[in-house]
């Protein structure tokens, strides 16, 4: 009786261990994406464009890579993968620049506020990061340089505009998707979603998004196969359907 109940308890252990291991590793499958959300870019940087000039140019790009080795290659790694030595103990781990898809969506002007200001603006010092801000040791001109240089660490040798990247288009103000639930981050006021193509909005992958009232998490589980409705401004989901099976 005794070895009966000692063996059901080590396999209820196993398997509680186990669907730990499953959640962790549902909520990796995002990637950078999930960790690295995009929020709107300020209007302080609104006009803080990159010239479609710098993302091609040999010498700033050679400039950028200078700058990059010694200043963002600690944390984002030398290939920018974001597994440089320092990174090891970060709470917000440093962005994969390889990343093409993450790095497509993200326009000229959020590139020049996040490498400005870094992580001490919201919503990036509530979530730990250690991101320094580079405008009070780095020019303008040095900034749009490792900007351009970061751009190439994708793969992509091109301008960074819509016309290379459909992801920096016009979207429109919601979109709607259909997808199934990884996991539900109350603490991070987020749902990670597995989905379908988004039309004019984002290809097929695995994300998280924020909600935009905590309630909506209330509504499902992992595993919920769920439609939902995306403010594209904020990067927020305003509504959350669990699907009928």
């Amino acid at each position: 009786m005794n070895r009966r109940r000692t063996l059901a308890v080590v396999g209820m252990v196993g398997l509680a261990v186990t669907a730990a291991w499953l959640a962790t590793v549902a909520v990796r499958s995002a990637g950078a994406h999930e960790d690295h959300e995009h929020p709107p870019v300020p209007a302080a940087y609104a006009s803080s464009h990159v010239p479609t000039r710098v993302w091609t140019d040999t010498r700033m790009i050679a400039r950028g890579k200078e700058i990059f080795t010694a200043k963002c290659a600690l944390c984002h790694g030398d290939n920018g993968d974001g597994r440089g030595p320092g990174a090891a103990n970060l709470a917000v781990k440093p962005a994969d620049l390889t990343d093409a898809r993450m790095v497509a969506e993200m326009p000229g002007n959020y590139w020049v506020w996040r490498v400005s200001e870094g992580g001490l603006v919201e919503p990036f010092r509530s979530k730990g990061s250690a991101m320094p801000a580079w405008k009070g040791e780095l020019s303008m001109n040095d900034r749009w340089a490792v900007i351009a240089y970061s751009h190439t660490l994708s793969g992509h040798r091109g301008p960074h505009d819509a016309g290379e990247h459909p992801e920096l288009g016009p979207k429109p103000k919601f979109a709607t998707g259909e997808g199934t639930v990884v996991a539900l981050r109350p603490d991070r006021q987020q749902v990670v979603v597995e989905h379908g193509k988004i039309e004019q909005f984002m290809d097929a992958m695995t994300m998280g998004y924020k909600v935009a009232s905590l309630s909506l998490l209330d509504k499902v589980k992992p595993g919920d196969r769920v439609r939902f409705t995306i403010d594209t401004g904020a990067r927020a989901i305003t509504k959350l359907d669990k699907l009928n099976d």
